[in-house]
């Protein structure tokens, strides 16, 4: 798609001018007609000027927390189904809501409506705000004249992502917090405790047991070495963040977090759930079987998941069903290609689609009962050896001078 900036009169006399995003030129000449317009000037978007303006959506748009989404899709809702119209909706919201990016994106939008834009061409331009999957629910709506509906389900959607995200973080928040914690107190240990037992075993002149050695070199290292290790960690930080913003590192993590022992029985279920909510939701809003695996594919947030869509999308243009080619793949259970084949013979896939991502999320909360159960206790443990290895560390010279007095 490129845009084309254009201005024009309508039908009444009115001067408009805004952008339109079409194939080609004469496409975009094409939706103007279509919205009555007559086009008195129109030119092509330049790529500086669209660069810029792209980086200044994505920076507003990376401030709008998926909680400020969803209160502006509930309260929008609420609005056009009390019979508001849809400006004055936006108009609304972009004065009240309580995300001030949100507000600028919202004038913008609102701006874009008043020169005959279409709610969906405007959200468009926010995509790290509005995604593919928010796009063509807007889109249908539109079509369809059921955009209350449809944000209602908007809402309930985004309602149960941040639920979802929300049971995952809850299995791993207290574990990482647990040994972060840990960390920090053994480096305050070792550097500002230990130092002080080594002034008195030096004064003590004997020979101090191996492990009290050993703790006192790594203190020692530790103190002469702090900027070195400062660097490194932010190399290592670094180099992480560049690893995953490849293509193929991000598919090496992906990989391992749907096929590590533990980890897997976490994400494996939210991806599923992901998926079947995102696809049922699309095909019972009348989005097309390969729009609706395009969008689905992408919003699941994982590089494997989205390539195996995309092999299914291409199975399916050659006559095959999605049960099939989904069960060849080792992402998704058998369970799940199994009640997919029986929607797709029964003609109900989004209802079956939707039972799926109920089933599965589940399993989700007993699964993230499970790891709590045991991380809470091995990450106890753990931190309870490092400690008390230090401890004994420190006193064991000290039983030796009592046996000595």
């Amino acid at each position: 798609m490129t845009n084309f900036i254009y201005t024009g009169k309508t039908i009444g006399g009115q001067t408009l001018s805004g952008e339109v995003a079409a194939d080609s030129l004469k496409g975009a000449m094409s939706v103007l007609r279509r919205r009555q317009i007559l086009v008195t000037n129109i030119v092509q978007k330049t790529i500086e000027f669209e660069s810029w303006d792209r980086w200044r959506h994505d920076w507003r748009s990376q401030a709008v927390k998926t909680r400020d989404l969803l209160s502006f899709t509930q309260q929008f809702a609420t609005m056009l189904q009390a019979g508001i119209p849809l400006l004055e909706c936006v108009m609304i919201l972009s004065q009240h809501s309580e995300s001030r990016p949100l507000r600028q994106i919202l004038v913008r939008v609102r701006q874009d409506i008043e020169r005959g834009a279409g709610l969906a061409e405007s959200l468009r331009k926010y995509p790290r705000v509005f995604g593919d999957f928010y796009v063509n629910m807007i889109e249908v709506g539109e079509a369809t004249g059921m955009m209350d509906s449809l944000l209602k389900r908007l809402g309930v959607y985004i309602e149960r992502q941040v639920t979802l995200k929300g049971r995952v973080h809850s299995a791993l928040a207290y574990p990482v917090t647990l040994l972060g914690v840990a960390w920090l107190v053994l480096v305050f240990m070792l550097i500002w405790v230990v130092p002080l037992f080594d002034q008195m075993f030096a004064e003590f002149g004997e020979t101090l047991p191996w492990l009290t050695q050993v703790v006192m070199n790594v203190s020692t290292w530790i103190q002469g070495n702090m900027l070195l290790l400062s660097i490194l960690l932010f190399v290592v930080i670094l180099g992480v963040k560049l690893f995953y913003s490849t293509s193929k590192g991000r598919r090496w993590v992906d990989s391992f977090l749907l096929t590590a022992p533990l980890i897997s029985r976490l994400f494996v279920p939210s991806s599923v759930v992901q998926f079947s909510r995102t696809l049922g939701i699309l095909l019972g809003s009348g989005v097309p079987i390969l729009d609706g695996l395009l969008i689905a594919g992408k919003v699941s947030g994982n590089r494997l998941v989205e390539e195996t869509i995309d092999d299914v999308r291409l199975r399916i243009r050659e006559g095959e069903t999605i049960a099939d080619p989904l069960s060849q793949s080792a992402i998704f259970p058998p369970m799940v290609t199994h009640m997919i084949r029986v929607g797709e013979s029964t003609g109900a896939l989004d209802t079956m689609l939707e039972q799926i991502a109920d089933l599965y999320e589940q399993e989700m909360d007993r699964t993230v009962a499970m790891l709590t159960s045991l991380l809470e206790p091995a990450v106890i443990l753990l931190i309870g050896m490092g400690i008390g290895i230090m401890v004994v560390a420190m006193y064991l010279p000290l039983f030796t001078m009592g046996s000595l007095i």
